[in-house]
């Protein structure tokens, strides 16, 4: 029962940031502003990790699975790869960096925060 109810938390937030885009008519999918409502909402505490830790887990043991449709995708439009090749491996690159940056940034911070959170002897 605990798994469905974060697994409708997680959608809940998700249905919220879809909503935002088309009520605001924002340019940017409502999963990522989704991701940002989650990230605020655990930042505040208005949303605790126990709460989506989980289903979190879940998703992330399986992520490599969203990436097949993309790499079909690639498959498919081999021409533009070949006319603009080059140009597509430094955005792919530079991009992944500053992903993997960014991404290795947040958990170490969080990391760091967890154990002095329980040094202090705060527990969520």
């Amino acid at each position: 029962m605990h798994f469905i109810a974060q697994f409708f938390t997680i959608l809940f937030i998700y249905l919220v940031g879809n909503s935002l885009v088309i009520l605001l008519d924002l340019p940017i999918p409502g999963s990522i502003i989704g991701m940002v409502l989650l990230f605020i909402a655990l930042l505040m505490g208005v949303c605790k990790l126990r709460w989506v830790e989980a289903v979190a887990q879940l998703h992330i043991k399986h992520i490599t699975l969203l990436f097949i449709p993309f790499a079909v995708g690639v498959l498919h439009y081999t021409s533009s790869f070949q006319m603009e090749g080059l140009k597509l491996a430094a955005i792919l690159v530079t991009s992944s960096l500053v992903v993997l940056l960014v991404t290795a940034y947040i958990a170490e911070y969080y990391e760091v925060k967890s154990k002095r959170s329980k040094q202090n002897g705060n527990i969520d």
